[in-house]
């Protein structure tokens, strides 16, 4: 089944009179439970890509079919849903709040939802526990290690229950064995039934993924499976 699919997406912008562009004419499919690296040189529109799927950014043209939903027109609020329920995102920086414990940064995506207290605590601890540091809820980001902290990015991107895990560099800054640990965590993931897009320039992470698609120069240079 089609999760996503993009029909001639295009991506401009706009300073004064100067246009850039970012994505041509743009069309794929992924389907449910695909596992898919997007690779390309920096500016090469692998970011704004991954921004337009994630209703982060929304194309100047074409169509973007989410379930079948088109999105396009529609609002912020509806986006703002969409984020979190059906995709999330996981960052290079890991993106945690310093003052917050391991399990206060996951539990961020649950609070304006309907959840008793203890509800909520149960689907954190769950999350921490289906990405291996259950055992750090109560520690700060500060006292953690950096792989560490992306395993609590991405328990907080599954804390929702997201079918679509986005993520843009997320082994950009650690080192390559801590970076293949991590990968593995999304691969059991993708295992699990989870939909994992990935955007990398690292050839050893792109080989986790069951399809790489190449873009160059806002366009899709070649799609094939590996």
């Amino acid at each position: 089944m089609t999760t996503i699919e993009l029909k001639d997406i295009t991506k401009e912008y706009r300073s004064d009179e100067i246009i850039t562009p970012a994505l041509k004419n743009i069309s794929l499919k992924i389907g449910t439970g695909e596992f898919v690296a997007i690779m390309g040189a920096s500016g090469s529109g692998k970011t704004t890509l991954l921004n337009i799927i994630g209703c982060m950014d929304v194309p100047t043209s074409g169509t973007y079919l989410l379930d079948n939903e088109d999105l396009g027109g529609a609002k912020e609020k509806r986006l703002s849903s969409i984020r979190g329920k059906k995709i999330s995102f996981v960052f290079q920086n890991f993106a945690l709040i310093g003052d917050y414990t391991v399990l206060e940064n996951v539990e961020i995506p649950l609070i304006k939802q309907p959840l008793s207290k203890a509800e909520r605590k149960k689907r954190v601890l769950s999350a921490l526990e289906l990405v291996g540091i259950s055992n750090l809820a109560k520690k700060k980001p500060s006292n953690i290690s950096g792989g560490q902290k992306q395993r609590v990015a991405i328990a907080r991107a599954i804390v929702c229950g997201a079918e679509t895990i986005l993520a843009d560099e997320p082994t950009g800054a650690l080192d390559s064995k801590t970076g293949n640990e991590i990968m593995r965590v999304f691969s059991e993931l993708n295992n699990m039934g989870k939909t994992v897009i990935l955007i990398t320039h690292d050839k050893n992470v792109a080989s986790y993924a069951k399809r790489l698609i190449t873009i160059q120069d806002g366009r899709i240079l070649s799609d094939e499976g590996i």
